[in-house]
């Protein structure tokens, strides 16, 4: 992998330089956009009239969604996970792509990273949910993403992973007005127990000593940054989004995860043994048990109450958002309920 001068565009790409990164002679390349993010954009290179592909990410086009990009360390955290962690994990890459190029100047906010493509693959559906045996190989990538640096003390001290927790009790409390006023009808009693307990005891939450072991935390893992590989793909899955990576608690993961991939009933149904898949993946030297595993998990149910919360009130409302961040709520409330997770605060 080389990490030299970014790239600030796709019009920048040259076939000398394609060539040089992907190792391999490129005559001819093309483009296409794809994804809909706004911190970053995303691009498909087409390589040699569609003999390969690589994914190119870059940073925001835009003047003011780059500078908060930049100024919130997303671009740095990206980068660096690539070049200081991802050779670090599975000695196969696990659910990372494999990453080409990876570059990035500090004093502008651009950034770029060329990476193995995942297609041909699918992105998992946030309102239906996962199936048993996506959620099965989900857990289980999870486990072999953290597993090999779990409890690093080099990495507890990385400065650049170290970061504090961008979400306050203010801005938690204000964001939850608006989210109370916006959806109120639609959250039940229970639920808004929840909201209103969670609320009220942040900062006493984000205080409490945790007693398991740090470890990586993705941030964001859910549905919507899984690619699921189709016959043909390279992976049978691939994590993607790595802009919100931190250190933390280790289970902030799999919590995230369980409570909302997967339909009430059916995380019911099959929690006990997806908990013993993630523990198994984290291989025979880790220094969680299963019920330690279980009792973190219990600990991190609050992460996606407050996301679903937070998230909602900083995006542009749609009508597939608002049944998302419903959908989200009312899997995350009863995840919290089911687990007891409210005597933890």
């Amino acid at each position: 992998m080389r990490t030299d001068t970014a790239l600030e565009r796709p019009a920048d790409l040259t076939v000398e330089w394609l060539s040089e990164i992907t190792q391999k002679p490129v005559s001819h390349f093309d483009f296409e956009r794809i994804g809909t993010g706004q911190m970053s954009e995303c691009y498909r290179v087409t390589l040699d009239h569609g003999s390969a592909s690589v994914v190119l990410k870059v940073s925001a086009s835009d003047p003011t969604s780059r500078q908060t990009g930049a100024a919130l360390g997303l671009y740095e955290r990206e980068v660096r996970f690539y070049t200081d962690i991802a050779p670090r994990l599975a000695a196969d890459a696990g659910p990372v792509a494999p990453c080409l190029h990876a570059a990035i100047d500090p004093a502008t906010g651009i950034f770029d990273l060329v990476l193995a493509d995942a297609a041909p693959a699918e992105v998992g559906d946030e309102i239906r949910g996962a199936t048993r045996e996506q959620a099965e190989l989900a857990v289980s990538e999870l486990g072999r993403l953290h597993g090999p640096v779990l409890g690093d003390p080099s990495l507890a001290g990385a400065a650049w992973l170290n970061r504090d927790a961008p979400v306050t009790s203010e801005l938690l409390g204000a964001l939850y007005a608006g989210f109370a006023d916006r959806y109120g009808a639609s959250i039940t009693a229970d639920h808004r127990l929840v909201c209103d307990r969670l609320v009220a005891g942040f900062d006493a939450y984000l205080n409490a000593e945790d007693p398991l072991p740090h470890g990586l935390v993705h941030g964001d893992y859910r549905l919507d940054n899984l690619l699921f590989g189709r016959p043909g793909a390279d992976r049978p899955l691939t994590v993607v989004d790595w802009q919100t990576v931190t250190w933390g608690p280790a289970l902030t993961d799999l919590a995230y995860f369980l409570g909302c991939a997967l339909p009430v009933e059916a995380r019911r149904a099959h929690y006990d043994e997806l908990l013993r898949s993630y523990h198994d993946a984290l291989g025979p030297d880790a220094p969680l048990t299963v019920d330690a595993v279980r009792e973190g998990v219990r600990r991190q149910t609050f992460f996606g109450v407050m996301m679903a919360i937070v998230s909602s009130m900083l995006v542009v409302r749609t009508e597939r958002g608002d049944q998302m961040f419903l959908t989200m709520l009312d899997r995350h409330c009863a995840h919290v309920l089911d687990t007891g997770a409210l005597d933890v605060l």
